[in-house]
């Protein structure tokens, strides 16, 4: 008989893919974390899906280009960094 430590239990759910390309998170974790927006990266084992907290600031790309987010406006000091931070 295996046993689960259920400390670190995380939370497993299959999301769906609706025509439009969007998809629905559970409500637990929407209820879970203090934000409307989420950020996906891709990895080598897959997506990953994190919430965008207020002090962050996040460089994306889309179709469209890349740019810099952060939900309580930009920071120039945060943009240097982030640029930095991409440089290496």
């Amino acid at each position: 008989m295996q046993l689960t430590n259920l400390t670190n239990l995380v939370m497993t759910y299959t999301l769906k893919l609706f025509n439009t390309g969007q998809v629905t998170l559970p409500k637990e974790w929407r209820n879970k974390f203090n934000t409307k927006h989420f950020v996906a990266e891709e990895t080598e084992a897959g997506l990953l899906i994190k919430p965008l907290i207020k002090d962050d600031t996040v460089y994306y790309e889309d179709r469209d280009g890349f740019g810099l987010y952060s939900e309580s406006g930009l920071d120039t000091n945060k943009i240097t960094a982030a640029i930095k931070k991409l440089n290496g």
